[in-house]
Parts: structure tokens; sequence; C-alpha cells
């Protein structure tokens, strides 16, 4: 009997930079959700040159989490994650909502990971 175990997902990147605020907030939210469209089961988010990001941008993290889950995917952010977004997610009790590496390598063991600790059966498609 042979036991397959997958290896980590291929990755869809998206390098996210510069101050992210609600006036960025729509464009992020559509180029976000494209990517998640694209993925075929790994989404990250390069935020390591994020520089500022506010509530409006947890919101578009906290719905991309959530769809790629629902999808039976996973999303990682790539850091290291920049103060100020590392403070936003520290100051609203979400850093442990997600999954943080520093390389892309780290980011799709970490995928693999979460994958094979999900349920079966999870996901819409």
């Amino acid at each position: 009997m042979t036991d397959h175990t997958p290896g980590p997902p291929e990755a869809t990147v998206l390098r996210l930079s510069g101050d992210l605020d609600h006036d960025s907030e729509r464009r992020l939210a559509e180029e976000v959700d494209a990517a998640a469209a694209r993925s075929t089961g790994l989404l990250v988010l390069d935020v390591a040159a994020v520089t500022f990001a506010d509530s409006s941008v947890l919101r578009t993290l906290v719905l991309a989490q959530q769809r790629m889950e629902a999808g039976a995917g996973a999303l990682v952010l790539l850091g290291p994650l920049a103060p100020a977004l590392r403070r936003l997610l520290e100051i609203t009790a979400t850093d442990g909502y997600f999954t943080v590496a520093d390389s892309l390598p780290l980011a799709r063991a970490a995928a693999a990971d979460l994958l094979r600790r999900q349920p079966r059966g999870t996901g819409t498609g």
C-alpha cells in the first residue's frame, strides 16, 4: 500500500507595497479577489513592503482568508511583517488568525501543513 502525501501546493503570489488604507482598499480587494480566483490552493500575500495598513485592509485580509478556507485552500502572509501591519494585527487580536512565513518555501510548507489539517469535504469547489 502506498501512502500518498501531497507536497506543498503551488503558490499564487501577490506582492503588496506602500500605504494600504481606505483609499486603496477597493483596488486591493479586487486584486486579492482575482489572485484568490487564480489560486490552485495557496494564496501568498507578500506584505514585506507594506509601510502602513489600516482596518479597511484588515477586512480585505480576513475576507481573503475566509475565501481560501471555504475553497479548501490556504492563505499565507509573506513577511517579515512591517511594524505597522504587525501592530494592526496585534491590536485587533487577529495576529493568530493568519499564518505568516518569512520565505516562499516556508509559506508553501506552512500551507501544506494547514491543508493536511483541514477536514475532508471542506470547501465549496
